[in-house]
């Protein structure tokens, strides 16, 4: 049989496997073991096996997953979200949709220091819908509002995403991380301007708050619950920015640091404790047995040589480097709807990455591109995951939460448009 077409095939095992929603590192080893022992015998695809596992995962480089992971479910463990929140309603809450543009705000900062998606949407639905709701937001803008921000957590570093395109392309995950903090930054400021807009065309969607205007000294105040999170993005993207320390020294330094400071501010008991170190185990692990299936199965896409045969059709096929971008977006932004970030970066890269590198692609620049257009597909009808986890946690049905997810994917497709069209948003951060 023909290697590449044996490929194709255990390609397309794997995505009925995954689309059936069958554990996705057990898919990718499944396949990857069978395949890899079809072409070089039952042995050596055992030796193979024993061997990625244990040098992949046993390296020091990936201990920056369970560091930062640990970080952010210490600070959303402790409730230090919460003050975050209270701070960016505190100086903009009196402005018409004030809320929802210090959600928005609280959003940016928390990926700064949480690194999740899902994370954040359930967070600023425990925090923020509430107060939306007694002020009498509408459930489409409010519940939208979250849905949206919560999707800055994974282009913000320190990102899980970004972690992962790193480990798998070999790509530094200290400039994935820079490259990520502009766009990141850009990103809310689109959001906020989404929502001035929205309440232009609709002003009955969210109240006057004109009345509750704090004074300059309650404002001042209200700074006092987040000095904390302010210090630990301070040391993080500091030490990076200057070389003072890589990716896996700062996710060591933003896990002691968060304790420290959770226990400085009595926040950190030791039940909470006993729950941060179980959801951390159990994330941490979830991401070692895909990452551990992401190896194995590209050894098995390397020996049929497809991710080859691919790069080279793609190069005869796409006329220019837009039209393989265009490409690539739309397929990111239809694997967000039905994916796991995790999932489609594993299943994607080793397909893709060969391509984006014989074309002339900056591959920072792509890892960018290719987690800000997973965020899209997050909040995309008809299957978007935040869309379900935000109105899992709000009550919002989900025909609302479509609506009003709407003028934030224009803002999406706008700011997409920018990173295409000038890479130096991303790139002009990286030395």
């Amino acid at each position: 049989m023909n290697y590449v077409l044996f490929g194709l095939i255990g390609m397309i095992i794997l995505m009925i496997m995954v689309f059936n929603r069958l554990w996705v590192g057990a898919s990718l080893i499944f396949v990857g073991f069978f395949g890899y022992a079809y072409i070089n015998g039952f042995t050596k695809s055992l030796i193979m096996v024993s061997m990625e596992s244990y040098t992949q995962v046993g390296s020091y480089s990936f201990a920056v997953v369970v560091l930062f992971t640990f970080m952010g479910t210490v600070l959303a463990g402790t409730g230090m979200a919460d003050d975050l929140f209270k701070t960016a309603d505190a100086w903009l809450g009196s402005i018409r949709g004030g809320i929802a543009i210090a959600t928005l705000a609280a959003c940016g900062v928390f990926a700064a220091v949480c690194g999740s998606s899902t994370a954040s949407a359930l967070t600023m639905s425990k925090a923020a819908f509430p107060e939306m709701k007694k002020l009498n937001y509408d459930e489409r803008l409010s519940a939208a509002t979250i849905s949206a921000g919560g999707t800055i957590g994974i282009l913000i570093p320190p990102s899980i995403g970004f972690i992962m395109y790193g480990l798998i392309t070999e790509n530094s995950i200290a400039k994935l991380f820079m490259a990520g903090l502009v766009p990141g930054i850009t990103q809310v400021l689109f959001y906020m301007v989404t929502v001035w807009i929205v309440l232009k065309i609709h002003p009955d969607w969210a109240p006057d708050n004109s009345n509750r205007k704090l004074p300059l000294k309650e404002k001042i105040r209200s700074l006092k619950g987040t000095w904390s999170m302010i210090v630990l993005i301070i040391v993080i993207m500091g030490g990076l920015y200057g070389g003072i320390f890589t990716a896996t020294e700062a996710g060591a330094v933003g896990a002691v640091t968060s304790v420290l400071l959770a226990l400085f501010s009595k926040k950190l008991t030791k039940k909470n404790f006993m729950s941060v170190s179980i959801d951390t185990a159990k994330t941490t692990g979830m991401v070692v047995f895909m990452l551990t299936g992401a190896y194995i199965f590209t050894r098995f896409l390397t020996v049929t040589r497809l991710p080859e045969r691919m790069s080279e059709m793609a190069q005869k096929y796409a006329h220019s480097e837009l039209v393989l971008i265009l490409a690539i977006c739309l397929l990111y932004i239809i694997l967000g709807m039905f994916l796991d970030i995790y999932a489609i970066i594993i299943l994607s890269i080793p397909i893709l990455y060969p391509t984006i590198v014989a074309a002339g692609m900056n591959p920072i620049w792509f890892g960018v591109l290719m987690v800000r257009l997973m965020e899209v597909g997050m909040i995309s009808p008809p299957y978007g995951v935040n869309l379900f986890v935000t109105s899992s946690a709000t009550g919002v049905p989900l025909n609302k939460m479509y609506r009003g997810s709407i003028p934030f994917l224009i803002a999406d497709a706008l700011h997409i448009a920018m990173l295409i069209a000038f890479p130096q948003v991303a790139l002009c951060l990286v030395k």
